[in-house]
């Protein structure tokens, strides 16, 4: 069975008042609705019938079909390819009961391999590491919500290597050993090459990291939507319209929460892209 989305109709309606700076009230009066009609569907009580979608969507620039085919659970992105010249684990951990992401990136050519985000769960990385018979020299974050970062002391502890992220990020607890990163810059792991590309707008200093054909893309966006604009919904539009937009539509990208998607499937299917790509 597909993995279910991270985002549901309620999430992606939230998301896109949001870059309208819209309360609840806004969204309905534009959209000719109840108030109470929009809160139960951002509560995920209330799937609406396809005109109120069209609607919807109208009204807050979203694709009409797109965002019909999240609601009524009719699409799943596609599994990206494997990309033969990297080994990428993914690791389904759990913040509480808040699924999450995080990954062990390996170079074939030398096993040398890094950490990407904590997942809140260094135990469980612990453990695959063990697994592998490797240990990881790099941590990479690409941002330090809790969710992402908490329990780097543990990782620190066990693997005594550096931690990477950007310098506008908050430093999370658990180590003083920080290379910070920068737009554009490649950062050796192996013969592996990996790209620092700035994805600011979850949090200020988001980033993701490409590997040939892959992205690690943390919280800026998800397959069928986009992340929480913490920061800054224009930045993190941009983010995803003029940097991961910008690589070939087989590229794949993984996220920190939700299935793994590509470049395509988002500009083909996400409601807040297709169309405009």
């Amino acid at each position: 069975m597909p993995t279910g989305l991270e985002d549901e109709l309620g999430d992606i309606l939230q998301k896109a008042r949001d870059g309208k700076s819209w309360s609840p009230k806004d969204l309905a009066q534009a959209a000719g609705l109840e108030l109470d009609e929009v809160r139960r569907m951002e509560r995920y009580e209330l799937t609406p019938p396809e005109e109120t979608l069209t609607r919807l969507a109208q009204v807050l620039d979203l694709d009409g079909p797109a965002l019909s085919a999240i609601a009524r659970n009719a699409w799943h992105p596609k599994e990206p390819a494997a990309d033969p010249g990297l080994d990428l684990v993914c690791l389904n951990v759990f913040m509480g009961t808040y699924p999450v992401k995080c990954y062990l990136l390996r170079c074939p050519a030398t096993n040398e391999t890094a950490v990407v985000d904590t997942g809140a769960n260094p135990e469980a990385i612990i453990r695959k590491a063990q697994e592998m018979k490797v240990k990881p020299s790099k941590i990479f974050l690409t941002h330090a919500h809790p969710d992402h970062a908490w329990g780097l002391d543990l990782l620190v502890t066990e693997f005594q290597c550096p931690t990477w992220i950007d310098a506008q990020e908050p430093r999370p607890a658990g180590t003083h050993d920080f290379q910070f990163v920068k737009d554009g810059q490649t950062i050796a792991l192996g013969e592996l090459k990996v790209q620092v590309l700035a994805t600011p707008g979850h949090t200020p200093g988001g980033v993701s990291y490409k590997i040939n054909q892959t992205i690690l893309s943390g919280d800026t966006i998800f397959a069928g939507s986009m992340g929480r604009a913490n920061s800054s919904w224009q930045d993190l539009y941009r983010s995803i319209t003029q940097t991961l937009f910008t690589f070939s539509d087989d590229t794949a990208l993984h996220p920190g929460h939700g299935p793994a998607t590509t470049v395509g499937e988002e500009k083909r299917h996400n409601p807040f892209f297709c169309g405009k790509s």
